[in-house]
């Protein structure tokens, strides 16, 4: 689709992160504000969407001055996901740290009333806080949303990862439909699909080939990778080698210290910042700025959408708002 001579439809972002989600979508909606708390990932944020995005707590925000969230068409957001997650036994729910933000985002929904919302987390919170998610989608239909809930996985938006995000979707009652979800290509695409043609990484100060390619061979060393394969349970629990003609299992927001939770189907390192890129989606023209710490360059990635799946959602609501409003 070609919007060069369409009018797109205005946006924001809330838990923007490093902005995946947005880049995305940046396709079919014009973003024209976002809010990320950490000032690290919204430096990536910055470089690869816009420069409109407010670093600081949404919650202040929301709270002091209210009158800082533009009028849009649309708002999305993934608030964090700790508290929900599958595997972690401790996770607090909506009643944790992380687990509370959900009700910012909804606040946040409550003052913009866009004609629709976009809302991601992990399937957690469909599978083991099912009453909290009860509650959220009974207050977004309150406040005037027809809803609509799915999930969808990146593997079948051919992205070489198993990687299934739960997605809220509201349409603001008055314009009179329900969204339907994107129906997936199932387009499959392995490790060596998405990895395969990349260079050798780049070594620590030496010149850059491939943005965001770089890999230091110390950090596990060669010798520490062999006694993770040999003796798993004496070393990092949950790092695994990735397989040439599958998928990469999830990346999550907890890989390991700097990437260390993956290694390369071949080579005793872990996976450079563009390998999770590229597995989560993401083309070459995204580069993370190097003023961007390391770990935190992991982590906005683990934190991220699949870009194909951002995509596939805004050009879905963009059509059936169009349509809608067209009428």
């Amino acid at each position: 689709m070609h919007l060069q001579s369409e009018k797109k439809f205005t946006a924001l972002s809330f838990f923007s992160g490093g902005g995946l989600l947005d880049y995305g979508m940046k396709e079919y909606f014009d973003f024209i504000w976002a809010n990320e708390l950490n000032p690290q990932p919204a430096l990536c944020y910055k470089h690869n969407v816009e420069n409109h995005i407010v670093v600081g707590d949404i919650e202040s925000i929301i709270d002091h001055t209210p009158s800082a969230l533009p009028e849009v068409d649309v708002a999305v957001g993934g608030p964090p996901c700790f508290d929900f997650t599958s595997n972690n036994t401790a996770g607090k729910g909506q009643q944790g740290e992380h687990g509370k933000l959900i009700w910012a985002y909804f606040n946040g929904i409550k003052l913009v009333k866009p004609k629709a919302i976009i809302f991601e987390n992990v399937i957690g919170l469909y599978k083991k806080h099912r009453s909290t998610l009860d509650e959220l989608l009974n207050s977004f239909r309150a406040i005037g949303y027809q809803i609509s809930l799915g999930s969808l996985n990146a593997e079948t938006f051919g992205v070489a990862q198993s990687r299934d995000r739960l997605f809220i979707v509201g349409i603001r009652k008055d314009l009179g439909f329900t969204f339907r979800f994107p129906q997936p290509p199932h387009v499959h695409k392995t490790v060596r699909d998405a990895l395969s043609d990349l260079p050798a990484p780049t070594a620590v100060n030496q010149p850059i080939l491939v943005p965001n390619h770089v890999v230091t061979w110390t950090s596990p060393t060669p010798e520490r990778i062999h006694d993770l394969m040999l003796h798993p349970r004496n070393q990092w629990i949950g790092a695994r080698r990735l397989q040439w003609d599958n998928v990469s299992p999830m990346i999550g927001f907890n890989i390991g210290k700097d990437g260390r939770a993956f290694l390369h189907p071949e080579e005793d390192r872990k996976i450079t910042v563009r390998e999770f890129l590229r597995l989560m989606g993401v083309d070459d023209s995204f580069v993370i700025p190097d003023t961007v710490k390391i770990t935190n360059q992991y982590k906005l990635i683990g934190n991220g959408v699949a870009v194909p799946v951002a995509r596939a959602l805004a050009e879905t609501l963009h059509q059936q708002l169009r349509d809608a409003l067209s009428n």
